[in-house]
């Protein structure tokens, strides 16, 4: 890879972004071997084969794979063999309130590859000792916030014990961008959350961005079944994203 196109990817992973890279592998034609292209999410496409046709044909195919966050190989017409590479950053979980659901939620995201970052104010609940293989952070919901580096790769997850730290934890979160944000609680609980927010400035359609209730619909009661559900919903909003998430919880809903 030319050094300038690897300080791009570089400079696109430590700011959050994913991109594609395409490498032709094998062609009729021995002048594409090996040209690359460089293809991000909303199809600006960096580097060129040398051939438009081909570059289009290509990105096309590059945004289809980066919609699924899928690699491997594809056959361009005219004889092409490319391979699509997804390079992404790190998927990661922080999750907000380290009570009973939190563990076992941390353990199953993490074993379905998300990296996890644990907060809570309180030092015997965000203690290391219950989040083998994670990050856990003991410290007021806010300061902690202020610092935290988050950015289109991460997955908020709210489950504090109290409406007044849901509020503190979504003011901070609502005002960058994130993959997913999501609220436990009753209606009636995140309603009175959702419109303090509003009051507050939240604009109306980034408010309409959290999941509530969190978790897809599967009927858990328990700890560990609720905390499936939520991972299931991150797992299908990474994978099909957020759109589907909520077209897959009103179908369950709608025939419960």
């Amino acid at each position: 890879m030319a050094t300038d196109l690897w300080e791009r990817v570089c400079d696109l992973l430590e700011r959050g972004r994913s991109a594609c890279l395409a490498t032709v592998v094998a062609s009729e034609d021995e002048d594409r071997v090996g040209q690359r292209l460089l293809v991000l999410p909303d199809g600006e496409v960096e580097g060129t084969t040398g051939l438009p046709e081909l570059d289009r044909q290509i990105a096309r195919a590059a945004c289809d794979a980066l919609a699924d966050l899928r690699r491997g190989w594809v056959v361009i017409p005219e004889g092409h063999r490319v391979f699509l590479d997804i390079l992404a950053p790190e998927a990661s979980v922080l999750v907000c309130g380290a009570g009973h659901i939190a563990v076992p939620l941390a353990e199953f995201a993490r074993a379905v590859g998300f990296g996890v970052t644990v907060l809570d104010d309180r030092p015997d609940f965000a203690h290391p000792d219950r989040f083998p293989g994670c990050r856990v952070i003991a410290r007021d919901f806010r300061e902690a916030l202020a610092e935290m580096p988050l950015g289109p790769h991460w997955y908020v997850v709210v489950i504090t014990r109290g409406h007044e730290h849901d509020a503190e934890c979504l003011e901070a979160v609502l005002r960058r961008p994130t993959a997913y944000v999501g609220l436990i609680g009753s209606r009636r609980r995140v309603g009175f959350v959702l419109e303090m927010l509003g009051r507050q400035g939240i604009p109306p359609d980034r408010l309409q961005d959290v999941f509530t209730p969190i978790g897809l619909p599967i009927g858990g009661e328990s700890p560990a079944e609720i905390a499936l559900s939520i991972v299931s919903e991150l797992v299908c909003v990474r994978r099909k994203g957020p759109g589907q998430a909520r077209l897959l919880r009103r179908v369950v809903e709608e025939g419960s």
